[in-house]
C-alpha cells in the first residue's frame, strides 16, 4: 500500500480508494458478550503525518457538514457510534482524480477509517438518529476561516448524496464556494 505501516494483528482491511492518497482501513475487533475493543489508531502506525488533535462532533438525524478542507492537515475520520454518510471530494489540481469523489457509510458496525489527505475535502450527513464523528488532525483546527467550504450539491461534483431532502445545514455550509472557485 505504500502510505501506511501498520502492524498485521491490529489490522485486519487496508485498501485504497479510488482517488489518490485517500485509504480506508478497519481495525481488528475484539468481540464478546460485553460488548467490543478495537484500536483505531496508534503513535507506532506509519501514517504520512503526525496527529496532533482529536476532535469529535456529535450529529443529530441529517444534519449535512461540508464540504470542507485546507492545504496542509490530514484527517483520520471514524464514526463511533450510529452511521455517517462521507464524501471527499478531490480538489489537487495536479491529481489524475480532480473533481472526482468517493462515498463511504461509516458507522459502529463497519468500524471503517478513512485517511483524507491535504487538498482533499470531506462532507457528512448524519444518517441516524444521532452520531458521533471523531477525527484526528494532523494540524491544530484553527477555525472555519482558515479553511475553504464547497457548497454540498456542487452541480459540478454531481455528489449523490443518499439524503436530499430536510438537510440541517450550517450558514457556513449553506453558503460554500463552489467547487470550480477553489484554487489549490
Amino acid at each position: 500500500m505504500g502510505l501506511i505501516n501498520m502492524p498485521e494483528n491490529t489490522l485486519s482491511l487496508i485498501y485504497k480508494s479510488a482517488i489518490d492518497d485517500v485509504i480506508i482501513y478497519r481495525p481488528t475487533k475484539f468481540e464478546d458478550e460485553r460488548g467490543k475493543n478495537y484500536t483505531n489508531w496508534d503513535k507506532n502506525w506509519k501514517f504520512p503525518c503526525k496527529f496532533v488533535q482529536s476532535k469529535i462532533t456529535i450529529g443529530k438525524k441529517n444534519v449535512l457538514r461540508g464540504l470542507h478542507g485546507d492545504k496542509i492537515t490530514y484527517k483520520l475520520i471514524s464514526c463511533l457510534y450510529g452511521e455517517i454518510e462521507l464524501a471527499v471530494v478531490d480538489v489537487r489540481k495536479e491529481s489524475e482524480t480532480y473533481g472526482k469523489y468517493i462515498s463511504y457509510n461509516l458507522n459502529n458496525k463497519n468500524n471503517l477509517s478513512i485517511l483524507v489527505p491535504p487538498r482533499c475535502f470531506n462532507g457528512h450527513i448524519c444518517l441516524s438518529d444521532n452520531c458521533v464523528f471523531q477525527y484526528f488532525w494532523s494540524e491544530p483546527y484553527s477555525g472555519p476561516e482558515n479553511q475553504e467550504t464547497i457548497i454540498y450539491n456542487d452541480k459540478d461534483l454531481n455528489i449523490k448524496w443518499t439524503r436530499k431532502e430536510n438537510l440541517i445545514l450550517s450558514n457556513r455550509d449553506k453558503q460554500g464556494n463552489r467547487f470550480k472557485e477553489i484554487n489549490f
